[in-house]
């Protein structure tokens, strides 16, 4: 049995279950994250403070099952760590995020059934997400084999193995699953279970230095992601408001693009997105708070990819931000907040078109979109948001 050191992932202060220290380390972990919320000088109105609140919650939500529950690389399983109710760090709504820790001296198999998402990805990196300036990119694999019933397996291990293969580094380290899903009502995800070979079960008891490990753990990952998403988001703030830029980022996919902007929707007010979209495996455009964290997308339409967007007669995408359904198809909501965050994700594309802003009044909307095949009732749009609710539950993302 391998005995994985996370002290050397975090500082060595001597915590222990002996003393209330470990306890008042971590309380103090959770009372830093104040700052986020209440010291930002862009945050000035109640409902984006509330928003912060309800993001601190997913923070420490999130934390825990990656650290203190889920974090055993002798016995792993898929854990979904991102979901409509769990959000931090950019998470698209088209995608299944799952996690699995892992180690250099052992073997993983995945099997099941690949299902029939869009796209799948599987990476792994160096070191644990908590210590995520030292989290390094191993090896990714987005095509894989599958038998005739649609059944697959993949190998992870440091040495090359035949068929489908994943290479995993010396060491701990994580495992990330990505599934994205283009025709939310049709697709369906992979039914998938990873196991390590020559796994032989009880398994070791879990002992007090053990968990003390893991709060460690915890404590670092409250102390570092936090701070690294909120300087991911400054980058959003480089331009003017309403004003799109492709750019990267940094724990992402090395072939997708970027785009990002802050906007700003007055309750009478509509932004017009427009753009040509590119030719591309996928693309996406979405809402986000303020703290990187997505708009709620099970119930409302804060998200539309390219399967789900509806063209012009003259082949331009044209979507509308406003806070009341605008009657147009491509409808962004904004859900009474004024502020927030617009991403836009190319995959695979030949080009990055840049997408233009344009604020207007929302009284003048119909006068400016009034092609037909942009159109949709209240009832249609009840329908969608229906549908849209139950393929979230479908593929596990709740």
């Amino acid at each position: 049995m391998i005995s994985y050191q996370l002290e050397s992932w975090g500082d060595n202060s001597p915590l222990s279950t002996e003393s209330p220290a470990l306890w008042d380390a971590f309380s103090a972990a959770i009372n830093q994250l104040q700052g986020i919320v209440w010291n930002d000088p862009r945050i000035s109105d109640e409902m984006t403070r509330a928003e912060g609140v309800r993001y601190l919650t997913r923070l420490i939500a999130g934390a825990i099952p990656m650290t203190m529950e889920s974090w055993n690389p002798e016995f792993p399983s898929f854990f979904t760590f991102l979901s409509s109710r769990i959000q931090y760090g950019l998470p698209a709504a088209d995608a299944l995020y799952q996690w699995a820790p892992i180690h250099g001296d052992y073997v993983y198999r995945i099997k099941g059934r690949r299902g029939t998402a869009h796209m799948m990805d599987i990476e792994t990196r160096q070191g644990h997400f908590a210590h995520i300036g030292g989290w390094a990119l191993f090896d990714r694999c987005s095509e894989f084999e599958c038998d005739a019933d649609g059944n697959i397996e993949i190998v992870l291990s440091k040495n090359e193995q035949p068929g489908n293969w994943v290479k995993i580094p010396d060491g701990l380290g994580d495992l990330i699953f990505r599934q994205y899903f283009y025709d939310w009502v049709n697709e369906e995800p992979a039914q998938l279970q990873i196991s390590r070979d020559g796994a032989r079960y009880p398994a070791p008891i879990v002992s007090p230095h053990l968990i003390a490990q893991r709060t460690r753990l915890l404590i670092d990952w409250l102390h570092n992601l936090p701070a690294f998403f909120a300087e991911q988001v400054q980058s959003y703030y480089q331009d003017a408001i309403n004003t799109v830029r492709i750019d990267e980022v940094s724990i992402g996919w090395a072939e997708l693009r970027y785009g990002k902007a802050n906007y700003e929707c007055e309750l009478d007010e509509a932004l017009i997105i427009e753009v040509v979209p590119p030719e591309a495996k996928y693309w996406s455009i979405q809402l986000y708070s303020q703290f990187w964290d997505a708009r709620d997308w099970n119930l409302r339409q804060t998200s539309i990819n390219g399967f789900q967007a509806v063209l012009g007669e003259d082949g331009v995408f044209r979507a509308v931000i406003s806070h009341e359904d605008p009657g147009v198809i491509n409808w962004l909501d904004a859900a009474n907040h004024r502020t927030g965050l617009l991403s836009l994700r190319y995959f695979r594309a030949k080009t990055a078109p840049l997408p233009t802003i344009r604020r207007v009044k929302l009284s003048e909307l119909p006068s400016i979109i009034n092609d037909r095949k942009l159109l949709i009732t209240s009832d249609q749009r009840s329908e969608l948001l229906r549908r849209r609710a139950e393929s979230v539950v479908r593929r596990n993302c709740l």
